[in-house]
């Protein structure tokens, strides 16, 4: 016999959310039962799953080279620090090498003992002046690095501890270079780079050769960026 206490719906948890699901019935047509919105475990928004989720880690983990924003980006031109900044010092410490040489052979072969002294510490002193110009140059060279691509500029420094940073060629408004008398007769120089950035509006590309060939690369790439952002602009 049936339970006349039965009422519609019951068995089903009040807790699971439901769906009712409406149906054109006829006549003497069994009820449709209601279907649970959710599956036991409860909902499942888009990305929890494992598949999904190992998806959406891979697109964020994307490399730089590949991602939004580098598409056409192309290197232009790259450099170090100058050697011909070191042309006056090497020739200097050259001439006083010489001179040395030649107080050792007066010293040591020509019998003048009376000179070894002044000539032991003269040549200690030379070892400390081609040391200190070695470690001079390997810092300079090895601790300056610039990249210009056709639409930022990096300038990287430091040998030990690297600093590198970077400048968007559409906020360049300025370049000029600066140059001593005998840096113009050996052709190289600093490029100086002003920006509208705040927090680091000046770059300076020190030690460089040809830096008027650079001023007017870097400041061509900057005009070409920011006329190709204006026209994509006008065009939108």
């Amino acid at each position: 016999m049936a339970n006349e206490n039965a009422k519609p719906g019951a068995g089903v948890d009040p807790f699971q959310p439901t769906r009712v699901v409406t149906t054109t019935t006829t006549l003497g047509a069994s009820p449709v039962a209601e279907e649970p919105l959710y599956p036991p475990e409860g909902p499942q928004p888009a990305g929890t799953t494992p598949a999904e989720a190992a998806e959406m880690e891979t697109g964020t983990n994307d490399s730089p080279a590949s991602g939004s924003g580098v598409e056409g980006e192309d290197v232009v031109w790259e450099a170090r620090y100058s050697m011909r900044n070191f042309v006056g010092r090497i020739a200097i410490r050259v001439v006083l090498t010489v001179a040395w040489i030649v107080l050792a052979v007066a010293t040591w072969g020509e019998g003048h003992s009376d000179w070894a002294i002044p000539t032991i510490v003269l040549g200690v002193v030379l070892v400390a002046l081609w040391a200190a110009l070695a470690y001079r140059i390997a810092q300079a060279r090895f601790g300056h690095y610039y990249r210009l691509t056709n639409r930022r500029l990096f300038v990287s420094t430091g040998l030990l501890r690297r600093r590198r940073d970077q400048m968007e060629l559409l906020r360049v408004k300025d370049v000029f270079t600066r140059q001593t008398l005998i840096e113009r007769w050996l052709s190289i120089g600093t490029v100086t780079v002003v920006s509208s950035e705040k927090e680091l509006p000046t770059f300076y590309i020190s030690g460089v050769d040809d830096p008027k060939q650079v001023m007017d690369l870097i400041w061509h790439h900057a005009r070409t960026e920011r006329d190709n952002r204006s026209t994509n602009i006008n065009s939108v």
